[in-house]
């Protein structure tokens, strides 16, 4: 949000962003609003499915980036630099160290029986632990209907049948939540039911089950018949020594509220202690 200078709006929105229930997204717009009427206003005219988890229908799988440079920032940033026969091997060696080692995971899962992936699992055994405090009531057995009661005390709806929780955390995150799995403990069903398909041992296993091949010696490789390609000396590294290599910005990147220099000697702003004009008076 670079469009209004404000840390406390920056971070209202990014909680009103990542609220699991339209009450606490409601909430927290409403703050904005009372803070900044201008700043309520532009972000009501971007549709909320495209920037709120409580209004995606769960189809964001709980990740809230649209950019996917900065999937590969951390990945290839080594790579970008290099020339382009350098940079196609280590890519491709990159890609088949991470395909190794994520499909010996899973195959090691598979045989000890495990049935998700060690993320759900984790998620999930906190939930069970959290879920043994709560209150339930059952309202109808044949659909499901259940209200349960937190610790802080706040009542959730349930639909077992249904899959729906009002807290909204089973939907977006597609494993059960915490109010769930005390329904489901209730009732004596297998919430490992709620779990989707994708987060399964299998699924994980099917996703780097491909394999990348040894590549021939150069002699090896059939003979190439398509253009000859040439470099333009316009696109040529001038000048010399090592070529800085930086990170793909954004607008997440512009800083916002930037604190000004402070001298360590006269303690006076906009200059550093090496270029005081007081340093022989201090």
């Amino acid at each position: 949000m670079t469009r209004f200078k404000d840390n406390i709006l920056k971070n209202l929105v990014c909680r009103a962003a990542l609220a699991s229930t339209e009450r606490k997204f409601n909430k927290r717009v409403n703050t904005i609003g009372r803070i900044n009427s201008e700043a309520l206003q532009w972000l009501e005219a971007i549709p909320l499915q495209l920037w709120t988890l409580s209004h995606d229908g769960g189809r964001r799988y709980r990740l809230m980036t649209t950019n996917i440079s900065e999937v590969f920032n951390s990945v290839l940033k080594g790579a970008r630099s290099l020339p382009v026969t350098a940079l196609v091997q280590l890519t491709f060696f990159c890609l088949n160290g991470y395909f190794v080692a994520r499909r010996e995971l899973g195959a090691n899962r598979l045989t000890s029986a495990e049935r998700f992936t060690p993320y759900v699992d984790a998620r999930i055994q906190a939930r069970v632990v959290k879920a043994g405090s709560m209150e339930i009531v059952l309202y109808d057995h044949v659909r499901g209907l259940i209200h349960v009661k937190s610790r802080r005390g706040r009542t959730y709806r349930l639909n077992l049948h249904e899959k729906k929780c009002t807290g909204g955390k089973t939907l977006i995150y597609g494993f059960p939540c915490s109010h769930m799995i005390a329904a489901c403990q209730h009732r004596c069903v297998d919430f490992h039911l709620f779990v989707e398909g994708y987060y399964t041992t299998q699924s994980y296993y099917d996703t780097w089950a491909s394999l990348f091949h040894p590549i021939f010696n150069e002699d090896e490789w059939p003979l190439y018949g398509g253009p000859t390609i040439v470099p333009l000396d316009s696109m040529q590294r001038m000048g010399s020594g090592r070529l800085r290599s930086t990170r793909l910005h954004n607008d997440m990147d512009v800083r916002e509220g930037k604190t000004p220099i402070t001298c360590g000697l006269c303690k006076q702003l906009g200059h550093n202690r090496r270029s005081c004009k007081n340093r022989n008076q201090v």
